[in-house]
């Protein structure tokens, strides 16, 4: 396969199982860039082929319509061929190309390409349900996505779609969709590699019954394709990207996360795959008419969620007053530094020790200068099994010189069930006055459990409680010496606070529900203290997607009322720092925005602004959220990572209010 010009340096690599998974769950991110002009390849394990009824699965008639697997898998690459047209280049019926590649020997597959933009790619494989209702004989040993990766079916045969150009059907093994994929990371040589969920969330268990997946099952396989695919590229030399995992039908279990605004350019995208655009069909298969204009009726297309959402804190000034930027490129901890303290240069990334780490990072400071790394680690297995388990790295403050990972195990290790296990959520990290880190996740419970380190060494894991939390806890270590840990479940925010050093954690519920013209947070809540007594959070509002901050009283109590800082949307933590010196005493805020672009503004840390606040923004492409750290000379520094793989930065061209970011900069 020849490389496409045409695209600047930013190269997304998408898997998914599905024709519209990126439509409904990436979306708007993927519009983003591909407006943007970046190269994109994007690659669909299945066939999509369902019942083979390309009728709207609310026509009470339906089933009376004639079974045509092909004709349905080439109504959905139609319909995704004109969403991507139409954001691309405005054009629903733009051309494409379509041609058979062998990516392996033995292994084929089909390729789209924009005849106007050929940088945009879609790799189809086609691998199909084998069972007695797909039209296999009821004798065949059933063949299945996931059964193929946990080893169950040894082969899966694929489909050929109604206008395909592939000459015959395969029956391929897990090796040859691994290999296949490796071979494309290599053509693709990605900065952001974007697929499913590996480890979604339960959405019922019993012990009778055992875990109900609030996912697809196949989603959850393709993840773990992907995954396997990422960690043999690595190994053998491949660029390490910036890799995303998005939540699939688990969204709507939670606060939807998009504005009005990027909704709707999402169900338009749908509707255009779909044939519900209003657009007059030319052709017998011009889209995915089971969904018909009933995109809206599915829940989950209302948010678009990270599986492991980036915290705010992973920049950070060290003993020798440089800035160190930490995040996870492929599957290793990375860090790029200030090439001297204050110099507004910073070097790397340089790749610290050890793998198989999954697309997170909290960064916690200790009494010396240096850094706990905390992460989760992902170690496949056999028969499809999977442990994933919280670790911990030690970066020294001088020489820069680390401990080996240090697994902290997982909170429902005692289970001895890996399928429990999987679902650790983010961890949340922080160091007491005494040196001692206390680690937070979200268990298989949808609660909080919490192990913290002794003289003696680690505690056991501890349940804290609470219920349905979202996978975005936050903690800050007070002036008075006490934690706070703060989270957001389905109605509201919650914190659990030491009434006194070293004390046990008291859980204060509902925190920001019922405060009046506020939805729920539809993101984690981002502590400052502003007072002695006093804390700010920040966080998005469900719906809207807007900034909003809550304040606490000296008293201890908190407003009744919320301040609203942004007209637009976007998702991600709001990063938030307080700059305190004589003369003055502000807030910076950084956020990304409804166009994933980073946008920072300045307020006063007392909330006596009087209006509402200007966001300068820059025009970058930015995965995760942004963070911010004081440089040597006290001025702030605005760090975001981009989908090219590398990271950008500004910094205020002085330590005073109302002093101005200076031009963004990237390494």
């Amino acid at each position: 396969m020849t490389q496409p010009a045409g695209a600047n340096t930013t190269s997304l690599f998408q898997v998914f199982a599905h024709a519209d998974d990126d439509l409904y769950f990436v979306n708007p991110d993927l519009y983003r860039l591909l407006t943007a002009g970046h190269r994109v390849t994007s690659v669909y394990l299945t066939a999509g082929e369902a019942d083979g009824r390309n009728v709207d699965t609310r026509d009470p008639l339906r089933d009376q319509a004639p079974v045509d697997f092909a004709g349905y898998m080439e109504a959905r690459q139609n319909g995704l061929c004109a969403a991507y047209a139409t954001m691309v280049l405005g054009d629903r019926e733009a051309p494409w190309t379509r041609e058979p590649v062998e990516l392996v020997p033995g292994v084929a597959a089909e390729r789209f390409y924009l005849e106007q933009a050929p940088h945009v790619q879609l790799f189809f494989l086609g691998l199909r349900m084998a069972d007695a209702a797909h039209g296999f004989p009821a004798d065949q040993p059933q063949a299945r996505l996931t059964s193929l990766w946990d080893g169950r079916a040894a082969r899966q045969p694929t489909l050929l779609a109604a206008g395909s150009e592939l000459h015959r059907p395969q029956a391929l093994g897990r090796e040859d969709v691994i290999t296949a994929l490796v071979q494309l990371l290599s053509y693709a040589q990605p900065t952001a590699l974007w697929t499913m969920d590996p480890d979604p969330l339960h959405e019922s268990y019993d012990e009778a019954r055992g875990i109900t997946s609030s996912d697809h099952a196949d989603h959850t396989a393709t993840a773990q394709f992907a995954r396997e695919a990422l960690r043999r590229h690595l190994r053998a030399g491949g660029r390490p990207p910036l890799v995303e995992h998005f939540t699939g039908y688990g969204n709507k279990s939670w606060p939807s996360n998009l504005s009005e605004r990027s909704h709707a350019l999402k169900k338009s995208l749908v509707d255009v795959y779909a044939g519900a655009d209003g657009h007059a069909c030319a052709h017998r298969h011009c889209g995915d008419l089971q969904l018909g204009d009933g995109a809206d009726i599915r829940r989950y297309g209302w948010s678009t969620r990270s599986r492991y959402p980036q915290g705010t804190r992973w920049l950070h000034r060290q003993a020798d007053g440089r800035l160190a930027a930490y995040a996870v490129l492929g599957d290793q901890a990375a860090v790029w530094t200030e090439t001297e303290a204050g110099a507004g240069r910073f070097e790397g990334p340089l790749l610290l020790p050890g793998g198989d780490l999954l697309p997170y990072l909290d960064v916690a400071p200790d009494r010396t200068g240096g850094v706990h790394l905390v992460g989760l680690r992902r170690l496949q297995g056999a028969e499809g099994r999977a442990d994933v388990e919280v670790v911990r790295m030690w970066r020294q403050a001088h020489t820069g010189s680390v401990l080996p990972w240090e697994s902290l195990g997982n909170p429902d290790e005692a289970t001895r069930d890996w399928r429990r296990c999987r679902e650790v959520g983010v961890p949340a990290a922080v160091v007491d006055p005494a040196g001692h880190l206390h680690v937070f996740v979200r268990n298989f419970s949808v609660g909080v459990s919490t192990r913290r380190e002794t003289p003696e060494g680690f505690t056991a894991w501890e349940a804290l409680g609470g219920r349905w939390m979202q996978d975005s806890l936050t903690t800050v270590l007070r002036s008075t010496g006490r934690i706070d840990m703060y989270a957001t479940n389905r109605t509201g925010g919650v914190r659990w606070r030491q009434e006194a050093v070293y004390g046990p954690f008291k859980l204060e519920d509902q925190l920001v529900t019922g405060v009046p013209e506020s939805w729920r947070p539809a993101s984690g809540l981002t502590p400052v203290q502003v007072g002695r007594n006093r804390m700010a959070l920040f966080y998005r509002e469900e719906d809207s997607g807007a900034v909003m901050c809550h304040r606490q009283r000296p008293n201890g109590t908190w407003e009744q009322r919320v301040e609203r800082l942004s007209d637009d949307g976007g998702t991600g933590a709001v990063a938030a720092l307080r700059l305190l010196a004589p003369d003055h005493d502000l807030l910076v805020l950084a956020r990304r925005d409804e166009r994933s672009r980073p946008a920072v503004t300045v307020l006063s840390a007392d909330g006596h602004d009087a209006a509402r606040p200007d966001w300068a923004r820059h025009e970058i492409q930015m995965a995760g959220a942004p963070a911010i750290a004081a440089d040597a000379r006290g001025r702030a520094v605005v760090a975001a990572l981009g989908t090219d793989g590398r990271l950008h930065w500004a910094r205020q061209e002085e330590a005073r209010p109302g002093a101005a970011l200076g031009p963004w900069q990237a390494c």
